[in-house]
């Protein structure tokens, strides 16, 4: 039941955050992009929960998450009606700290069998 409630709440403030930075953004389809944004990193989160937990490990967390941030971004441009030089410089940052950070953390936990941060 306290893992219900906790789903729950993860939702709604998810829920609020896209709500709050969707507020006064682009839209695509009558939708806002920043709504649509946080959905897709939550789908691409449950997605790759679900073998995780099956499989009980968390070999591939620190993927996922740089998964979800090179995804997002490359959404976030794609979907962006109006990009400048500030935009991509950004993305590029974000990319490069997203698999930077993503590779050495894969590779640490491949190397050690485990990761301590979890036990």
């Amino acid at each position: 039941m306290r893992n219900l409630l906790a789903f729950f709440f993860v939702l709604i403030v998810g829920a609020l955050v896209a709500l709050a930075g969707s507020w006064g953004g682009a839209t695509i389809g009558g939708f806002p992009v920043f709504a649509l944004l946080v959905a897709l990193a939550f789908v691409i989160q449950w997605l790759a929960f679900l073998p995780a937990y099956l499989l009980q490990t968390e070999k591939f967390y620190d993927l996922t998450g740089s998964l979800t941030y090179l995804t997002v971004t490359a959404a976030a441009l794609a979907f962006s009606p109006n990009l400048d030089a500030r935009s991509f410089l950004l993305a590029a940052l974000v990319i490069v700290w997203a698999l930077r950070l993503g590779i050495f953390l894969f590779r640490r936990i491949r190397k050690a069998g485990k990761d301590d941060r979890f036990d």
